[in-house]
This record gives structure tokens, C-alpha cells and sequence, in this order.
């Protein structure tokens, strides 16, 4: 048995290597009902740089108020009727937002108010987010709509997205809680609202910086800009995660059993419990500290795990190797002994 540890020191084999990039995933990142999302409306701040390796200072952003982002089935009554695809509905301050989820991307179908009153039908869906999606991709598409109040139709709406992971780095958040390894995503929409005499221009640009872990984003910095004529405004939005957890010190509720150990019939089972969700490392290395193999360990929901490595040795010689069980910087490992 191999309580966790969280090590500070390990082979300089093992130091040598670089941290696994923060890949956006559908069973880790994707709206889940009953899982709500706490955050912190905050003080707006740029954006900083896009690039690798960047370090973003966001520790004194000034704090406004607690809000928690609401995430349910669809309630599909008279202000949710039309939003049949709908199968995944946020509800924030006054406002839902209503989501198809598939295996591979979720896109917005719909808008409301609280009270039904103003409601937004899309007939081509804005794509929020495809799976998996990581640093350097991107993608983009148009997105129609109309406008209603009251059950009338008061707009047209014809619109542009892009969507791209335009950096990964390090995030300082107030309290100067620091997240390693985390990705920014980029999102800008154009839209035309047409109404009957006049139009109006909107230009939304967003971003979102997530860890591997953690399932909604750590911070997100929104401007949105209003142009009617030769009026323009500026709205400007900004919220920070101070629920996140680093990963490995939060999801582990028990110890490790890595067996049988010696490997005598080609089987090895790691099998541990985990207090939640989220995504594990894995990597096998010689007595050399030769990488030998790197995987995913997807944790769908906590309580008793049981990943089943006996595939991934079926090659081994034997010999002795190490399993090394990692997010972001937080790591544990263990010995192992194939005997034939």
C-alpha cells in the first residue's frame, strides 16, 4: 500500500520531464447539472498576452460580490418552449442560457430572461466549445437568431464566432492563489441585431482560463461593445474561481493499491478512491527513468477506482519499473516488479 504524498523532490529523471498542457474535456470541463459554479464578480483587468509559458498577475483584482452560476435541466415551460435540443440550462442573475451537450461540443440553442419575457431562438446554434480541445486550436462559424418580447418579434439576429486556445501558463488569482498549467481560451463574437429602422452592432471578446481539473473557468474577462449609429458604449464583466482546488491534495480520499506486485500473470490494477471528478497522468518508467508509456486516467464521478494497467505492461520485459501518478506539478510514485 502507498498513502499520497505530495512529493517535493523525485529522480532528476523524473524532473527533467515537462508538465502534461491542460486539454479542455467534455467528462472534465462540459456543464454538468448539479454541479453549480460559485464565483467572484470582481474588477475588470486586461487580458494580458497570448503565447506559451505566460505568467498572468491577476492578484489584485478588487473583490465586488459572490454570485453562483446555476446549472439544472431544462425547465421547458412557456420561457424555455422553443429550446426542444436543449438538454443542459445556466442560469445566471436574471438570465438562462439553454445548451445542447453532445459527446463532442456544446452549443447554445437559446436565451431567456428569468421571467420569459425576452427570449433569443437560434436557428444555426452559436458552438460554445468543442472536446477535446487544446492549446493552438480553433474554429469558427456563423450563428442566426431572432428576438422576442412578449411572444413578439422584435429582431433579427446574424452573427460571427472564434473560438481559439491562444495561451497556457501560470494564473495569480487574489490571495495570490496560483494555478499552473492553465489554459486561456479566446471567444469573439460579431452580431448584427437588425430592427425595423435601425441596426445595431455588437462585439463580444471573452476569455476563460482553465486548469485540468477544475471543471469551469478560474477567471473570465468579458467586453462587450454597443455601437447604434455613431453611439457606441462599453460594458466591461470579470469574475474569478476562489472554489477551484489544485488537483492531487483534493481528490483523494484513501490510499493507493498498486497489485499484485510482483507481476506474475501479466495483470496490475491500481486501485485507489477519489473524493471527485477529474483526470490523472499516468506515466511508466524503467530503471533507467526511461519513459516508457504516458495516459489518461479519466475519473468520471468519486468513490472506489479501479484502472486496470494490464494492457499497457503487456510488452514489458522483466524488470523493475515506476508508476508515476500526476497533475500539473503535484505527482506520487510507485514501484513495480515484472516477473515475467
Amino acid at each position: 500500500m502507498k498513502k499520497l504524498l505530495l512529493l517535493s523532490i523525485v529522480s532528476c529523471a523524473i524532473m527533467s520531464l515537462g508538465f502534461s498542457q491542460t486539454m479542455i474535456k467534455k467528462n472534465v470541463h462540459a456543464l454538468q447539472i448539479g454541479e453549480n459554479n460559485p464565483m467572484s464578480i470582481c474588477s475588470y483587468a486586461d487580458p494580458g498576452n497570448g503565447g506559451v509559458d505566460i505568467t498572468w498577475d491577476f492578484s489584485s483584482l478588487e473583490f465586488s460580490h459572490a454570485f453562483t452560476g446555476y446549472i439544472n435541466n431544462p425547465v421547458l415551460t412557456e420561457q424555455g418552449a422553443s429550446f426542444q435540443d436543449a438538454n443542459i440550462e445556466l442560469s445566471e442573475f436574471d438570465s438562462r442560457f439553454y445548451f445542447n451537450l453532445t459527446e463532442t461540443q456544446i452549443e447554445q440553442v437559446g436565451y431567456s430572461s428569468a421571467s420569459g419575457n425576452s427570449k433569443i431562438e437560434y436557428t444555426s446554434p452559436f458552438i460554445k466549445m468543442k472536446y477535446p480541445f487544446a492549446y493552438g486550436d480553433s474554429y469558427s462559424g456563423v450563428y442566426i437568431g431572432e428576438h422576442f418580447i412578449s411572444g413578439i418579434k422584435q429582431s433579427d439576429i446574424d452573427g460571427l464566432y472564434t473560438i481559439e486556445a491562444d495561451a497556457y501558463g501560470t494564473l495569480i488569482l487574489p490571495g495570490n492563489t496560483v494555478y499552473e498549467n492553465t489554459l486561456r481560451i479566446r471567444t469573439e463574437k460579431n452580431y448584427e441585431n437588425r430592427f425595423a429602422t435601425i441596426a445595431q452592432n455588437v462585439s463580444i471578446i471573452t476569455y476563460r482560463w482553465y486548469n485540468m481539473t477544475h471543471r469551469y473557468p478560474l477567471l473570465v474577462l468579458t467586453e462587450i461593445i454597443t455601437q447604434t449609429g455613431d453611439n457606441e458604449y462599453v460594458k466591461q464583466q470579470a469574475a474569478y474561481n476562489n472554489n477551484a482546488v489544485n488537483f492531487i491534495d483534493e481528490i483523494f480520499a484513501d490510499e493507493f493499491v498498486l497489485f499484485p506486485n510482483p507481476v506474475t500473470s501479466g495483470n496490475l490494477i491500481l486501485q485507489f478512491d477519489a473524493l471527485n471528478a477529474g483526470i490523472l497522468q499516468l506515466e511508466i518508467f524503467d530503471i533507467n527513468g526511461q519513459l516508457i508509456s504516458s495516459f489518461d486516467y479519466n475519473i468520471s464521478e468519486g468513490g472506489a477506482q479501479r484502472c486496470d494497467l494490464s494492457d499497457k505492461i503487456s510488452g514489458y520485459q522483466p524488470g523493475s519499473y515506476m508508476l508515476v501518478v500526476k497533475n500539473g506539478k503535484d505527482r506520487i510514485t510507485m514501484n513495480f516488479t515484472k516477473l515475467n
